[in-house]
């Protein structure tokens, strides 16, 4: 299975995306293919295809680092873009917590994951992707537009669970489903 780990966002937060992305596309300059709303949500760790032993390796692994952990508050907010807003490819918002809960669960289990052989993360910046940019129609105003958009907050949430998901790629994009959920 092509499974990730993830945090679920709320509606409410999804709403506040939304809203976000519908002012990207009046701007109308780029096409992008914007994340569907039921497809929101923070990547811990992407795996690629798995079979059910590495499966359960990684399910053991999260059970024994996010025992140490408890629920917490995330805010997202923020606009930003992969690589830089002069070329963007990746439209995001940030997610952050007060005690960097967020990232310190991330590296953790990154570093463990490491150990039952999955490459370690370079880059470690939690958040949200909200779209894809397929091509660009007037740089000037999709710049504008990000800057416009970049101290944009969306609301909190209580993190109090991470999700094992999978996820099958259709030709209409793809179809995640909670594998397993542990609780922290």
């Amino acid at each position: 299975m092509r499974a990730f780990l993830a945090i679920e966002l709320t509606n409410y937060l999804k709403t506040s995306i939304n809203e976000t992305q519908q002012t990207l596309r009046e701007s109308e300059s780029a096409r992008i293919k914007y994340v569907e709303n039921e497809n929101l949500h923070l990547t811990l760790k992407f795996f690629g295809d798995i079979n059910e032993r590495k499966q359960k390796q990684i399910s053991r692994i999260i059970n024994q680092t996010i025992d140490t952990y408890n629920p917490y508050t995330l805010k997202l907010a923020k606009i930003g873009t992969f690589p830089n807003n002069k070329r963007p490819r990746v439209i995001w918002t940030g997610a952050k917590d007060k005690n960097k809960n967020t990232i310190n669960i991330m590296k953790e289990l990154d570093d463990s994951f490491n150990t039952i052989g999955f490459e370690k993360e370079r880059n470690i910046t939690p958040h949200i992707t909200i779209g894809r940019v397929k091509k660009i129609k007037d740089n000037n105003k999709l710049t504008k537009t990000l800057n416009q958009l970049k101290n944009n907050y969306h609301g909190k949430m209580e993190v109090s669970k991470i999700c094992l998901k999978s996820s099958q790629l259709t030709p209409n994009g793809p179809i995640y489903k909670t594998e397993e959920e542990f609780n922290l």
